[in-house]
C-alpha cells in the first residue's frame, strides 16, 4: 500500500505547492515502478520454476510411453492368437484340440504423469510465457490425455469378454457353439481396433513428448498398418 503524507510544514506559495505536488507524483511513480518490478521478477521466477517441472515431467512420461511400447505390440499380438484360436474353432467345431484351445485374455493399464501441468495451469504460468511456448506445452498434454482416454476401452473389452466366458460356463470339457464363437471374435475383433488406435495415439503422445525435448516441430501424420 502506498501511503501520501500531507507536508510538515505550511506552504507559503503557489510554487510551493507545485513542488510538493512533483514531488508525491514523482515519488508515486518510483512506488508504482518498484512494485511493477518486483511483481515481475515474480512472474518471471514463476514461469521458469514451472518450465523445470514441466520438462522433468516430460521427459518422465517420455521413458514411461517407450517402456510401454513393447507390452502393447505384446497384447496385440496376443489379440491376433486368441482370433486365430477362435478361427479354428469355427473351421473345425468338432476338432477337440481346436474346442481346447487357450484364450489368453489380458489387460493391462499405465499412467502417465501432469501434476507439473495442472500447477503451471493453477497457479498463471503458462499466462507468463510466449503464446508459442505455452501452446506447445498443450499440445504435448493433449496427445497424452487422448491416450488415457483411448486407455479406457480395450480395458471395457477385456470385461465383456471375461463376462462372455463366465456367462457360458466354459471349461476344459465343454464345447463353445459357433453363436458363441461369434460374439467372441466380434469382441476381440472390437479389442484389437482399439489397441490400434491406442498404439497410434501412443506414437504420437512419444512424437510430441521427443519434438518438445529436441525443440522442433512435431510430426503430425502417423500411418497405421492394420496387419501389424
Amino acid at each position: 500500500m502506498l501511503d501520501v503524507h500531507l507536508p510538515h510544514g505550511k506552504l507559503r506559495s503557489f510554487s510551493d505547492f507545485l513542488i510538493h505536488l512533483f514531488t508525491i507524483t514523482v515519488g508515486l511513480l518510483i512506488a508504482v515502478e518498484i512494485e511493477s518490478c518486483v511483481e515481475w521478477r515474480h512472474h518471471v521466477h514463476l514461469a521458469a520454476e514451472a518450465r523445470v517441472e514441466l520438462r522433468a515431467e516430460i521427459e518422465h512420461n517420455l521413458s514411461d510411453l517407450k517402456q510401454a511400447q513393447p507390452g502393447l505390440k505384446a497384447w496385440r499380438v496376443q489379440i491376433d492368437a486368441d482370433l486365430a484360436a477362435i478361427q479354428r474353432i469355427q473351421e473345425h467345431p468338432n476338432d477337440p484340440a481346436a474346442q481346447h484351445a487357450n484364450l489368453k485374455v489380458s489387460a493391462s493399464g499405465m499412467s502417465l504423469r501432469d501434476t507439473a501441468w495442472k500447477t503451471a495451469q493453477a497457479t498463471g504460468a503458462l499466462a507468463f510465457m510466449p503464446y508459442e511456448e505455452a501452446e506447445r506445452y498443450s499440445s504435448v498434454y493433449q496427445a497424452q490425455s487422448a491416450l488415457l482416454a483411448m486407455e479406457d476401452k480395450p480395458m471395457a473389452d477385456v470385461g465383456v469378454i471375461t463376462g462372455l466366458i463366465a456367462k457360458n460356463h466354459w471349461t476344459e470339457h465343454s464345447k463353445i457353439t459357433s453363436e458363441q464363437t461369434s460374439a467372441l471374435a466380434e469382441r476381440l475383433g472390437q479389442m484389437r481396433w482399439h489397441l490400434v488406435i491406442g498404439d497410434g495415439l501412443m506414437q504420437e503422445s512419444i512424437e510430441q513428448d521427443q519434438a518438445f525435448l529436441q525443440n522442433r516441430k512435431a510430426k503430425e501424420d502417423f500411418e497405421e498398418n492394420l496387419q501389424r
